[in-house]
């Protein structure tokens, strides 16, 4: 018993260094992206800023791999593609998921006026700078500070591999993805739904990478889960609007 509790205890703790991790990593990228102008290449503010950001947040996360690796040649981050067939099929399987679910709020949204549309012009800049960020940058950097990094600092750190062990990094993990997605000035109800949104996915994700023992595959859901969101509003816009 007293195993347990303090087993708890070292997981309660690394939750909340993770915390701050992942939140200073965030304020810092945000810091060095707001150094740079990007007005000639981003007039409307929609990509290079967050993009820099990402960038940034995700190199700061490889340098602390880099620092656990060298700390331990047992740990093992899931960085390299590996050809996994539940990867390939999870990955397939949640893409589609995901098309049906936001083809399907399209079609009812549009019937019952819920649909919330960007309040920016859809041009070629716009658009493929928007759509480039989500399908290639998004899901690589927030893959690798919000699911390798925490999930297998915590399997390296505790040193389990039971079944309710896993079930539970992947849940604190998705917390902590979904608090980051908490945006103080969204009003309420939309504020509640993406965290939950950002939580339901992060599980996902979270699975994925520990069957498929891979990041390569969560990488891949998460920028095609944005790019078909962003996507689909877009498409909506154009023919809609």
């Amino acid at each position: 018993m007293s195993n347990k509790i303090s087993k708890s205890i070292i997981f309660l703790i690394l939750t909340v260094i993770l915390f701050v991790i992942q939140y200073f990593f965030s304020k810092i990228g945000w810091i060095i992206a707001d150094i740079f102008d990007y007005s000639s290449i981003d007039k409307d503010g929609l990509f290079m800023s967050l993009s820099v950001h990402h960038i940034m947040q995700m190199l700061l996360a490889l340098v602390v791999i880099f620092i656990l690796h060298k700390t331990s040649d047992k740990t093992d981050f899931k960085l390299k593609p590996k050809y996994d067939k539940n990867g390939i099929k999870y990955t397939f399987i949640f893409c589609a998921v995901i098309f049906a679910y936001f083809l399907g709020a399209y079609i009812i949204g549009s019937f019952l006026g819920t649909i919330g549309i960007y309040d920016y012009k859809l041009t070629a800049t716009n658009v493929i700078g928007t759509l480039a960020f989500q399908l290639l940058l998004s899901g690589t950097s927030e893959e690798l500070s919000f699911r390798s990094l925490p999930i297998v600092w915590y399997k390296t750190l505790i040193k389990s591999d039971s079944k309710f062990f896993n079930i539970g990094v992947v849940l604190a993990v998705s917390f902590l993805f979904a608090i980051a997605h908490y945006n103080a000035a969204m009003p309420l109800p939309p504020q509640l739904f993406q965290i939950i949104y950002a939580f339901v996915l992060g599980l996902a994700y979270g699975f994925v990478f520990l069957k498929s023992k891979s990041v390569v595959y969560p990488m891949i859901m998460h920028g095609m889960s944005n790019f078909i969101s962003v996507g689909g509003c877009y498409i909506y816009m154009y023919f809609f609007m």
